[in-house]
């Protein structure tokens, strides 16, 4: 495989991610499991086309082809696909007073949103508490009497002088 560009990149159990795209092929599935045994996977690509990278297998080391997972498989260079997210980054671009009013949009959603049902059940309940008699409140509080116990004299420590 004659390709210019390579890098190394950590297998995950999605595959493989470079240009913010990710890319699989049923034999990396076979080596998702080792992957916290295997080191970075040695990855190259060709600029001209990124439909497909090209992954060295860490058996037979050879490289083998790895294809787009969203199965987009029309040959798109890289710089057509940079040109392309930064075109879709700047139709998405909003200015801060733009930001700002959805936020309190957001923040107005959430201010008003209903009740849920827990909160119902509970402020139903809390209130019926409240209304209802309470047992303590029918028993007369008992005072002590202090007369009944004799005052008696506390024992003085003698304090010494060092």
């Amino acid at each position: 495989v004659v390709v210019s560009a390579g890098t190394e990149r950590q297998l995950s159990p999605q595959g493989i991610s470079m240009f913010a795209l990710h890319y699989y092929s049923p034999w990396l599935g076979i080596i998702v499991p080792q992957r916290d045994r295997l080191a970075k996977l040695e990855v190259r690509y060709d600029p001209r086309d990124i439909s497909r990278v090209y992954v060295r297998d860490p058996e037979t080391r050879l490289f083998r082809p790895v294809e787009r997972r969203d199965g987009h498989l029309t040959p798109v260079t890289l710089w057509e696909h940079e040109a392309e997210r930064a075109r879709r980054r700047a139709t998405n671009q909003r200015s801060s007073i733009e930001k700002v009013a959805v936020r309190r949009e957001i923040a107005a959603i959430v201010t008003t949103t209903k009740p849920s049902k827990r909160r119902l059940r509970d402020a139903v309940r809390s209130a019926h508490a409240a209304a209802a008699q309470k047992p303590y409140a029918v028993i007369e509080a008992q005072t002590p009497d202090l007369k009944d116990h004799p005052a008696r004299q506390k024992k003085r420590l003698p304090v010494e002088d060092w």
